[in-house]
């Protein structure tokens, strides 16, 4: 078994990775975009390169299923939302574009939360997980799905187009994602050992017995879920209110206009 400190290599990332910089580079030249928005798309790049070409794979893949979900959440939810912030509204519509109709269909609000959903609960069975975490192709399959899906979940509540979701159904989009999901938490936080790849392993990081990764990683999985969907909701909240209150400086606006015609 490789040492928890060695590096292990998913290279497929690395190069899709360094096609997406190269990609991104020439648009935001030619859009003369904010230093903001390229730091913000490097900074999703990196995340998902980091996570998967670095110790952190290995002791995901040889030692604690705590870090193989940290990374799942890393990949899935953290990257993807430092992506699409990063796009400007002109590189987003030419995804749109060139997308056509599929890829309006996978951002609609209604398939790709469902998608998203299913997705994350497939992944993260027993059985799944297992076999997934044992094969180099499938594990790459598994982290390419948790990020197309990730990016097509947060698509409808960061971007505008082709869909342009009401704030309010943005906010309840989130929440229904939050309360979908919880119930994996939740198990994996109170259930024993589901994964036998880890409960089978003979060497532990510090002591931490399959029970208590497994639990753990039920922690971090409910905290962090909590943590980006409150904000996201927050976030939400905030662009509300602010609509509410101009819309009703354009009433008062267009009301005095109205006053003044009449005199």
């Amino acid at each position: 078994m490789p040492s928890a400190s060695s590096f292990t290599f998913e290279p497929l990332f690395i190069v899709l990775g360094i096609a997406a910089l190269v990609a991104y580079s020439r648009a935001w030249r030619r859009e003369r975009a904010s230093t903001g928005h390229a730091v913000t798309f490097a900074a999703g790049v990196v995340l998902i390169v980091a996570a998967l070409n670095s110790p952190l794979e290995t002791i995901a893949i040889d030692y604690l299923v705590l870090f193989h979900l940290l990374q799942n959440v890393m990949i899935g939810d953290w990257a993807p939302v430092l992506l699409l912030i990063g796009l400007t509204p002109a590189m987003r519509e030419a995804l749109v574009r060139r997308g056509g109709h599929p890829f309006a269909l996978v951002t609609r609000p209604f398939v790709a939360l469902p998608v998203w959903v299913v997705t994350w609960y497939v992944i993260h069975l027993g059985p799944v997980y297992d076999t997934a975490v044992t094969s180099t192709t499938l594990l790459h399959v598994e982290h390419a799905v948790l990020i197309a899906t990730g990016l097509a979940f947060w698509w409808p509540v960061l971007v505008d187009v082709p869909h342009e979701v009401p704030t309010l159904g943005r906010i309840a989009y989130v929440f229904a994602a939050f309360v979908g999901t919880a119930f994996l938490g939740i198990v994996l936080t109170f259930a024993p050992p589901i994964y036998s790849h880890y409960e089978g392993l003979d060497t532990r990081l510090w002591g931490i017995s399959a029970a208590a990764d497994q639990n753990l990683g039920g922690v971090l999985m409910s905290t962090e879920q909590a943590v980006v969907f409150g904000a996201a909701i927050i976030w939400l909240l905030i662009r509300l209110f602010r609509e509410e209150t101009e819309a009703e400086e354009r009433l008062a606006a267009e009301q005095r206009a109205a006053g003044l015609r009449q005199h």
